[in-house]
């Protein structure tokens, strides 16, 4: 029932889109606020390999997903200062953003109190591409893009974000990094330190290996993205993390080990299994940037997750590589 529910919610939204409608979702079902916070309690309970057991939990998010008609600017503009009332509206509005809020704050909270003492890190993934880090010695973040994100600034020590699209960052994280004299690496010239356009650039922070390479966002956008292959740790124990933004392009993935986390993009026309079988050598690849909330009614709409990454998962799976569908609060590691 949930897969035949989420195929028709598919095809009436991509048939709105095609015909310029502007508001492509408006007549979908409402999701009652019981329904949703049992979906959400559903995936807090279960880990991003219980695919089956997400699943109908995963539709009735989707739904509510598809409703809304929000933008990245309307999410940025949501930061510390917003009053505590707007914020009570935009949750009883939308479920969502509760969703959305409430994993954040479940984030931020095991972050401070996780000790990390061998080589092996903490990662949590965020929302969108992001994720938080925290090694033995250090804690930093990828493609951190929430409204609460300025409340990292004074936890991590160094942040980076793969290119310059609203998606993938927080503008006010980045000003309190730059204030705070931390380190934010990236292609685009707001940040401070570690700038890089060059094809290939490596930085290091305490035990942590930053090796920094360019690829393709899409084909009118030829090396726009800043791919990290981040080695926490160092010797055999190291443990390595790919995260490659938005790229598109299997042949631009050039790690110099053997990753044991990969983070790549869902439905940017990456292939995941020329991926895995050519160019990473990841132990356990994760698709996200499904469940995005700034391209809702635009082509580049977030994909449904059995769209793109579920199939993804189950493709790589069966070809006998490790693979997973991480959702907003998710422990990675």
């Amino acid at each position: 029932m949930a897969a035949s529910f989420a195929s028709a919610q598919r095809v009436a939204v991509k048939h709105r889109m095609k015909n310029k409608d502007p508001n492509p979702v408006a007549d979908l079902a409402p999701v009652a606020d019981a329904d949703f916070d049992a979906a959400v309690k559903t995936l807090e309970s279960t880990t991003m390999f219980d695919d089956e057991k997400r699943a109908d939990a995963l539709v009735v998010v989707q739904n509510a997903i598809d409703r809304m008609a929000l933008s990245n600017e309307f999410l940025a503009g949501m930061n510390g200062s917003t009053p505590a009332a707007k914020i009570a509206a935009v949750h009883a509005k939308f479920p969502v953003m509760r969703w959305y809020d409430r994993e954040f704050d479940r984030i931020v909270d095991e972050f401070e109190r996780t000790e990390v003492t061998g080589e092996k890190p903490a990662v949590w993934y965020i929302y969108n591409m992001g994720i938080v880090v925290k090694t033995k010695t250090c804690a930093f973040g990828i493609d951190v893009c929430h409204r609460q994100a300025p409340r990292l600034a004074k936890m991590l020590d160094f942040l980076l974000v793969t290119h310059n699209h609203a998606d993938h960052f927080n503008m006010n994280l980045i000003r309190q990094m730059n204030a705070l004299g931390k380190p934010v690496g990236s292609n685009f010239h707001l940040c401070a330190r570690w700038y890089c356009r060059e094809l290939e650039k490596t930085f290091k922070f305490k035990d942590v290996t930053i090796h920094m390479t360019a690829a393709d966002h899409n084909k009118h956008l030829p090396w726009a993205v800043t791919c990290f292959e981040v080695v926490c740790g160092e010797g055999p124990d190291a443990f390595t993390i790919f995260h490659s933004g938005d790229c598109h392009r299997y042949d631009h993935l050039k790690p110099k080990g053997k990753p044991d986390l990969y983070f790549g993009h869902c439905a940017i026309g990456l292939n995941f299994m020329d991926v895995a079988q050519k160019t990473m050598p990841a132990k356990l690849f994760l698709p996200v940037h499904h469940q995005e909330l700034g391209h809702l009614h635009s082509i580049w709409r977030c994909v449904a997750f059995q769209d793109e990454p579920l199939k993804i998962v189950k493709s790589l799976r069966a070809a006998g590589f490790n693979a997973a569908m991480p959702v907003w609060g998710d422990r990675i590691v």
